[in-house]
């Protein structure tokens, strides 16, 4: 007995009905990969899987550093400018660059103290003149005067008398100027003295040495 092929229509109806059997199957399988783990499904949809999340190990802070009691000065202490060599009381000192100074008179008084820390007592007072041979006015703001006495050349203290007229303004260039100053010196100590002048700060001392009687 022999079969006929199927109709037109009826082998229409086949192949639709295959291709609509894959395309569920294709559906499917996509479902299914969508549902498995990391399969790439979202965290909100029902049945995903959400990805694991890894902890990081928790991060120790090193301590903040302590810092140091300091153990010296926090600062640098300028050097002392350095003496030229001595002259004596009756000679003129030069600085170098036109600057000279020169005792004008070494006295012994006796002193009278003004203001707390002064002791009236037996004095020197020291009378000394700065010249300007350089070609600029020089300021004398900053003149110092020390004097030290006796073999130990031990400093001895300014006295505020009423006669003290320390340097101070502008010297001209070729003009002089005079400072007076007092020092608390005893009577038995004077065999050696040695007066410091500094006319600024920075520059070398002038040193003047001898017998302060």
């Amino acid at each position: 007995m022999s079969v006929s092929p199927p109709a037109p229509t009826a082998r229409r109806r086949l192949v639709l009905g295959g291709g609509l059997v894959a395309l569920l199957a294709a559906v499917l399988l996509v479902v299914l990969v969508v549902r498995e783990p990391g399969g790439g499904g979202s965290a909100g949809e029902p049945g995903a899987s959400a990805a694991p999340t890894s902890l990081a190990p928790p991060v120790e802070l090193a301590p903040a550093p302590v810092t140091p009691e300091p153990t010296g000065p926090t600062s640098v202490v300028d050097e002392l400018p350095p003496s030229l060599e001595p002259v004596a009381l009756d000679q003129q000192a030069a600085v170098g660059n036109g600057i000279t100074a020169e005792v004008e008179s070494l006295e012994a008084i006796e002193g009278t103290g003004q203001g707390p820390g002064n002791i009236a007592g037996p004095a020197l007072r020291v009378t000394v003149r700065i010249t300007n041979g350089t070609g600029e006015p020089v300021s004398l703001d900053g003149v110092a005067v020390d004097l030290a006495h006796g073999t130990e050349l031990a400093p001895a203290s300014p006295l505020d008398d009423p006669s003290v007229a320390p340097f101070s303004g502008m010297l001209q260039p070729d003009e002089s100027e005079l400072g007076v100053y007092v020092f608390s010196v005893p009577a038995g100590d004077r065999d050696l003295i040695s007066l410091s002048v500094g006319y600024q700060a920075g520059a070398p001392f002038l040193v003047f040495t001898g017998p302060g009687r």
